[in-house]
């Protein structure tokens, strides 16, 4: 058996383990409701300008509301949330948890996922629409699908100038999904009002990078997955997995079902 130990397992070749008869496995499921609460509360910290907000009273403007600073320069545009869209690319675990949470404030939820069946949109009460749709028409973009390598870039600055100008860019997925020199030059440009990301391409961020540069970004650093029970379950999830195996079990988070038959030939035991 293989475990992957995180969420993301492109670097393994599950074809060739396969073959071989060999179980690949990953703690999945064990942070989604951490996620998609991160990804909420990025939602409200780019409504309200939480974090705009919070720096400008840090420097000295408590009492400056009529100021040009916080009147004219931070609080607009200033949008009600209810009613507003919220566009999930991607619609596996995370977004099927984040739903019900963002319909708690009212939003309108779309989702594009070509491989989810109509009937779990329907289940959930949202509309599944195509790409270009859901860029065009949502007002909070979410990424919150499962990379591949065709996937990578798959927001660019066509993809940017398709956005509302009113629209901000959530990401707590994966970094490569974004083209991040595009994202700056939207950002700065004005094509979207803003992002708010837990993931970056390079996996960290140097203190000079252009991102840091800009009023109108979130950034936290990669901890959407935290709590303390999602620390308890990630540590355990290997044993665990290792010990079903050993008990003649298949593991519960098996990446490649399509093993068993591999398997069962290679190892000359029947889980």
């Amino acid at each position: 058996m293989i475990f992957n130990v995180g969420t993301g397992y492109e670097a393994i070749d599950v074809a060739a383990a396969t073959e071989h008869g060999i179980c690949v496995t990953y703690p999945g499921g064990y942070c989604t409701e951490e996620v998609a609460e991160h990804v909420m509360a990025l939602i409200l910290a780019c409504v309200r300008k939480v974090t705009r907000l919070d720096r400008a009273v840090r420097d000295g403007q408590w009492h400056s509301y009529a100021r040009r600073e916080i009147r004219f320069q931070i609080l607009p545009p200033m949008l009600l949330l209810k009613g507003q869209t919220l566009g999930l690319i991607g619609f596996g675990r995370i977004s099927r948890s984040l739903a019900p949470k963002a319909k708690g404030f009212e939003l309108r939820i779309i989702a594009f996922d070509p491989y989810v069946p109509s009937r779990i949109f329907e289940e959930f009460g949202v509309e599944a629409v195509n790409f270009d749709y859901l860029l065009e028409n949502s007002d909070f973009v979410s990424l919150n699908a499962a990379f591949t390598l065709e996937a990578r870039h798959m927001l660019g600055m066509e993809q940017f100038r398709r956005m509302k100008p009113t629209a901000y860019l959530i990401n707590c997925a994966r970094g490569e999904f974004i083209d991040e020199q595009a994202l700056y030059l939207a950002l700065k440009q004005g094509y979207i009002a803003g992002a708010a990301l837990d993931v970056l391409q390079e996996g960290r961020m140097a203190s000079d990078h252009p991102l840091l540069q800009l009023e109108n970004i979130i950034i936290t650093p990669h901890t959407a997955w935290y709590s303390e029970q999602s620390v308890d379950k990630v540590s355990r999830r290997p044993y665990e997995e290792i010990a079903r195996v050993i008990n003649r079990e298949w593991p519960q988070w098996l990446i490649n079902p399509e093993v068993r038959e591999n398997f069962n030939r290679r190892w000359g035991k029947t889980l």
